[in-house]
């Protein structure tokens, strides 16, 4: 058996902006990003049975019709024969296309380890264009907080460095919200793109709804949680002076009040990203500022993010 974290390489993410130099220097790990996004192993496996095949995709299950879904896949016979309305769900067929949507709004520039997280975040964006480029894929991205700033689906051997390139120019604007840039990521990309996700997930749970629902409707979705030690557990109580260069507040965690709520929140957005990696064609990782890219993303979500 091969102990776990055996031959992966070391690599942890510092500073507040993404440096070009640095992105482009990961370029040396896309085998292992590979590796770790199970990209080679998921393909090999192929498309489950074809029972019901629809726009290059094959029937996986029948679910509970839930609100939003598309009508058009309503399972009559589930239906009929359990008197409730169900919906069918599909596995695609998987193609040779990677979609990045890598957030780096406001509140990504944010870190009291070792680096913001959106420096985080931009890096494991560029890796996940790396893992492309490392099995002549094809990749896009589209970057949340950079004025919706998008490269375009092409060889990853090109657009891998041109993500690279805007991560690291960090133009400011874009605050739109997480489904809206989803649906147009899901505009841009071919059925059966594989979409990873780098975020903190902060928006509401009907907007990462939203957005999972709009990108599982193309294809696979891999959800990457980026956070920060302060985020999950607040310090000790005390009064806490914060600044962003600009705006100066003070963080007061002794009230018994903000801690329980702190924790009901931070529960929440566990539970709920743990629920949407447990859905036919979505898995998650979550990533600490401050630790190791590779082993955090090795580590399953549940055994990290629930610990």
């Amino acid at each position: 058996m091969i102990p776990a974290g055996a031959g992966l390489p070391r690599h942890v993410p510092r500073g507040v902006r993404p440096l070009p130099d640095t992105l482009l220097g990961l370029r040396r790990y896309g085998a292992q990003m590979r590796r770790l996004l199970a990209i080679d192993a998921e393909r090999r496996e192929g498309p489950r049975a074809p029972a019901a095949r629809t726009q290059g995709m094959d029937y996986a299950e029948s679910r509970l019709y839930s609100q939003g879904d598309d009508v058009r896949r309503i399972d009559w016979r589930v239906t009929a024969r359990t008197g409730r309305a169900h919906t069918k769900l599909f596995q695609h067929e998987r193609g040779n296309d990677l979609y990045c949507l890598v957030d780096q709004r406001a509140p990504m520039r944010f870190g009291t380890r070792a680096a913001f997280k959106s420096v985080v975040a931009a890096e494991l964006a560029a890796l996940a264009g790396w893992a492309a480029a490392e099995g002549a894929d094809r990749f896009g991205a589209l970057i949340a907080g950079a004025s919706g700033a998008a490269i375009r689906t092409g060889p990853a051997e090109g657009a891998a460095p041109a993500l690279c390139a805007a991560l690291a120019a960090a133009p400011a604007g874009g605050e739109a919200a997480l489904d809206v840039l989803a649906a147009r990521a899901a505009g841009d990309a071919a059925v059966g793109t594989r979409f990873i996700v780098v975020s903190d997930f902060a928006d509401a749970e009907e907007t990462l709804a939203g957005a999972v629902r709009l990108l599982r409707a193309r294809g696979d979705v891999v959800l990457v949680w980026v956070f920060d030690a302060l985020e999950v557990q607040l310090p000790a109580p005390a009064r806490y002076p914060l600044t962003d260069g600009r705006e100066h507040l003070v963080l007061d965690t002794a009230p018994a009040g903000v801690r329980a709520a702190h924790a009901r929140d931070v529960a929440a957005r566990r539970e709920r990203l743990a629920r949407f990696g447990a859905q036919p064609g979505t898995r998650c990782h979550a990533v600490q500022t401050g630790e190791d890219l590779f082993s955090a993303l090795e580590r399953p979500f549940l055994e990290r993010a629930l610990a």
